[in-house]
């Protein structure tokens, strides 16, 4: 119970910090090398490397973020909300690959997270982002069919 209570406690203070963050994306306020920069800041708060992140296919970050072989679901949470958070300010930022990307990795670490059968791990919001996610990857589909059908004619 008491690690329970650790990692709540974790994704409460980092979450705070990125629902800020989420709201100067969502807001334009902030520049995309400053978003990134305190995505970086906040990924060492928690104990993670989000360049190297950003680097690895989703077998490494797996092994980011279950370091023991069991997902750690505090390092896996603010890992999967940074890439959601880049997703997002790149989506806005009309830079669908990277958006794609971002959003695909984060995707990935919510699955984990699913409370699922048999699953040690499960945190409950987890269903609802990554459903989150899957909307917008699905939206931005839509956007690269229209512009490839568009540019056909």
């Amino acid at each position: 119970m008491e690690r329970r209570d650790y990692i709540l406690r974790m994704i409460e203070q980092l979450g705070t910090v990125l629902a800020a963050l989420r709201r100067r994306i969502l807001g334009g306020t902030a520049e995309p090398e400053e978003i990134r920069g305190e995505l970086a800041e906040t990924a060492k708060l928690g104990g993670l490397d989000y360049d190297l992140a950003r680097a690895m296919g989703p077998d490494t970050l797996r092994t980011m973020v279950a370091p023991g072989g069991d997902v750690d679901p505090g390092r896996c949470w603010l890992l999967a909300e940074i890439f959601y958070l880049e997703g997002l300010e790149a989506d806005l930022a009309e830079d669908a690959h990277e958006a794609r990307d971002a959003f695909e990795r984060a995707g990935f670490l919510y699955g984990l997270l699913r409370p699922l059968p048999g699953n040690v791990v499960g945190v409950a919001e987890a269903d609802e982002r990554l459903a989150e996610v899957e909307s917008r990857l699905e939206a931005l589909g839509r956007r690269r069919g229209r512009l490839g059908a568009g540019s056909k004619g």
